[in-house]
């Protein structure tokens, strides 16, 4: 009898460790994914609203030219990208024609919050110091994603201008590089 009572012993604990086994692997579970997503930034540089890389600024041109004249001219430099940007500006001058009109022009640029005229310009901050047409140049002006800044160009024939330079032509580019802050 001994035999029988420790064989059903034996058999009640395999069966009881059998449910006990196949309990542990009856448990909940949860799974989650972390999902990302990457999209770099963009640097679009704007002048006046033109989405082209080369800007046609025809409020700054001036024919017929005399000594004394001067014209202003608003320039809006927008940033239209998703990363804040420095920008700079450096201009080249041509006198094709040798007579060197380019030398004798005077170019200002200032950063108006009005108006471009003689009176907003003057009440503007200095941007491009009063100087040689060619020599114009902006080192690093910052601009956040989204904003725009209005700048206002002064160019000037100075009454003491040479007589050589009649019917003289000049074409000055000033181009405009934006990298990312």
């Amino acid at each position: 009898m001994r035999t029988s009572v420790a064989c059903k012993a034996v058999l009640a604990l395999g069966t009881l460790s059998g449910a006990l086994w196949a309990g542990t692997f009856a448990t909940f579970s949860d799974t989650q994914a972390a999902v990302a997503t990457f999209t770099a930034g963009t640097v679009d540089l704007r002048l006046n609203g033109d989405a082209t890389t080369s800007y046609a600024w025809t409020a700054l041109n001036l024919s017929a030219l005399k000594p004394g004249d001067s014209q202003y001219a608003p320039l809006t430099v927008a940033n239209s990208g998703s990363l804040s940007y420095s920008y700079a500006m450096a201009s080249a001058t041509t006198n094709t024609d040798g007579k060197g009109l380019a030398g004798q022009l005077t170019f200002g640029m200032k950063l108006v919050g009005g108006t471009c005229d003689a009176a907003g310009y003057a009440a503007g901050t200095t941007v491009v110091a009063e100087g040689a047409l060619s020599a114009a140049a902006i080192s690093a002006r910052t601009l956040a994603a989204g904003a725009s800044e209005t700048l206002c160009a002064y160019v000037l024939l100075p009454s003491a201008t040479a007589n050589s330079v009649q019917g003289a032509t000049t074409t000055s580019t000033m181009t405009f590089t934006a990298t990312q802050s």
